[in-house]
């Protein structure tokens, strides 16, 4: 018999791809709160997670044997100016989903992000490193963290840069993420229209798409395994140079990507230059094989023109 998962928020990117590659391992149950991804293979329910009441009575009717959070506000310009609701969602709802998991043996996988560390170390970053977040963001995604961890049984997969490109019943649908778009999508929608984009090259990541993301965080609940892993390639590129790279390998006009700075664009929210991640762990545990650059390009441009 299959176990069953639960995907909160499987009407995002994450959410969605976690849904269509569990296919064939997991009975597949999920929540969504605007998107609804209309997968004919999941049993779906329209969700406000901070509800607390409603968000335990559907855990308890299907009673789930792992419960994944792909449900945050990932927007860190928004979370700095709107505290409130930012607590609401990536601090609060936690601390209800963890107590509401111990309750029923639900081991909970809890996604995070390179916005716990400080961003000024020089090389990328490993799972046992001292977190520092420099923004409100990185704060709230901490403290979910450390709620997810008191259970020894759960897991935390941090991720820094995400993209991908999503389902056609998701495309152009409102998001309650505070992110409409993932930051690919919204490049490749600004250069397909012709319009010149600023991206900023004080900042270094390791950028990774969705299905590898997804495919991770899968590889981790089927080995139960539990604690905290990263989720990213081995790359090392600014925001900058990504964009370039992704306009030259989808033909579109690179010349219309503007470099500047997290400075000369006016955000008033502090951010770390290196946002890196090493994902050894996974990789040496696992034996989990992150895509290239280029596949990940390839794969981009497969799910484009499909």
């Amino acid at each position: 018999m299959k176990k069953k998962l639960f995907i909160l928020g499987i009407g995002g990117l994450t959410g969605s791809k976690l849904a269509m590659l569990a296919i064939d391992d997991f009975e597949i149950y999920g929540s969504y709160n605007l998107r609804n991804p209309k997968l004919t293979f999941v049993k779906n329910v329209k969700l406000d997670i901070s509800d607390t009441s409603k968000l335990k009575e559907t855990l308890s009717n299907i009673r789930p044997d792992i419960l994944i959070n792909a449900c945050a506000i990932n927007n860190v310009d928004f979370c700095e100016t709107h505290r409130d609701e930012a607590k609401k969602i990536n601090i609060d709802t936690v601390e209800q989903l963890c107590k509401i998991s111990d309750s029923f043996g639900i081991k909970l996988v809890h996604l995070s992000s390179d916005s716990v560390f400080d961003g000024t170390k020089s090389l990328p970053y490993v799972e046992d490193d001292i977190q520092n977040p420099v923004n409100y963001y990185g704060y709230t995604k901490l403290m979910g963290e450390k709620m997810t961890l008191k259970n020894p049984n759960n897991l935390v997969v941090r991720t820094t840069v995400l993209y991908g490109w999503l389902i056609k019943s998701l495309l152009n649908v409102p998001s309650s993420s505070m992110k409409p778009e993932n930051f690919v999508q919204w490049l490749i929608n600004k250069l397909k229209s012709s319009e010149k984009v600023k991206i900023i090259t004080d900042e270094i990541s390791s950028p990774i798409i969705v299905d590898d993301y997804a495919r991770s965080i899968l590889r981790l609940v089927k080995g139960n395994y539990s604690g905290i892993f990263h989720s990213a390639p081995k790359i090392q590129i600014t925001r900058y140079d990504f964009c370039i790279k992704i306009a030259n390998f989808l033909d579109l006009d690179s010349k219309l990507i503007q470099a500047t700075t997290n400075k000369e664009l006016g955000r008033k929210v502090a951010t770390g230059f290196n946002k890196c991640l090493d994902s050894n762990k996974i990789t040496n545990q696992t034996n989990f094989q992150f895509l290239s650059l280029e596949e990940s390009f390839s794969l981009l441009k497969k799910q484009i023109s499909s």
